[in-house]
């Protein structure tokens, strides 16, 4: 059995054997010696199982800095999908993840990140500044300074890395068709869907489109004659039409002016 291009799906893809038979040998190993093994063992085997992503990361940068892909695919893009059926950026975000676990490491830190999701909200104190410091032992030690770590959560480490969390987003779950009513609602208003809830929640109105229209000028009925007049000559004269509806046009712009020059003086 063969993968067509990108339809990797764990959940739905038929696995091949010679690919997952080690999985299933080590099935067959813990289970052949329960209910006798070996508690520290598997204590230490699963400790480091929550770090595998790490080992993906490591695995995925070493692709993509030596261009190992290179000639099956035509760039690293093209062999997430086709090769890993992930995605370009999520593979960049496990790459992302693991150098900032490896760091924590190489700082001896003990209690560290154990999943992409948990890595990804220190990427950005990761960054070295010009004297080759960064912020990410830092803001790592408020982490574990303040959660036990049975209680650190990616989101909660979101939260303690947060400097404002009063502009924190939020998720709230509404259905499909309210959704596509606030699509709808904003598109008319012409602003996003977030600030059209904040509007709605604190009272305001949307935005009126039709008193915006100030600056418009309001044609006289010998103005509007004249633009009468160039739409029918467009109709009846299509090849000489344009140029003759440009000089009607600027008939009307020069009367605009001098209607607006005698106003003002």
């Amino acid at each position: 059995m063969q993968f067509g291009d990108g339809d990797f799906n764990d959940a739905f893809c038929e696995p091949l054997e010679s690919e997952f038979q080690p999985l299933l040998d080590f099935e067959t190993e813990v289970l052949r010696e329960a209910p006798h093994n070996d508690i520290a063992l598997l204590t230490q085997r699963i400790r480091r199982s929550f770090l595998d992503y790490v080992r993906q990361g490591v695995m995925l940068r070493v692709v993509r800095r030596y261009r190992l892909y290179l000639p099956q695919y035509r760039d690293f893009a093209e062999y997430c999908k086709l090769a890993l059926g992930r995605s370009h950026f999520y593979c960049k975000r496990i790459i992302q993840a693991a150098e900032v676990c490896l760091e924590l490491i190489k700082s001896k830190f003990r209690v560290l990140p154990t999943s992409v999701a948990q890595a990804l909200p220190l990427v950005k104190f990761a960054k070295v500044d010009e004297y080759g410091d960064s912020q990410l032992c830092d803001k790592w030690q408020s982490v574990v300074d303040g959660l036990p770590p049975e209680a650190i959560t990616a989101v909660k480490i979101q939260e303690t890395l947060d400097d404002n969390p009063e502009d924190r987003a939020r998720q709230v779950r509404i259905g499909g068709k309210a959704y596509q009513i606030l699509q709808q609602k904003a598109a008319e208003a012409g602003i996003a869907v977030s600030k059209y809830l904040e509007m709605l929640i604190s009272g305001d109105e949307p935005p009126d489109d039709e008193n915006n229209d100030d600056n418009e000028t309001e044609l006289t009925a010998e103005k509007a004659e004249i633009c009468d007049r160039a739409e029918a000559y467009v109709k009846t004269n299509p090849k000489r039409g344009f140029a003759k509806a440009k000089d009607d046009r600027k008939s009307v712009e020069r009367s605009i002016y001098s209607d607006t020059s005698s106003d003002s003086s």
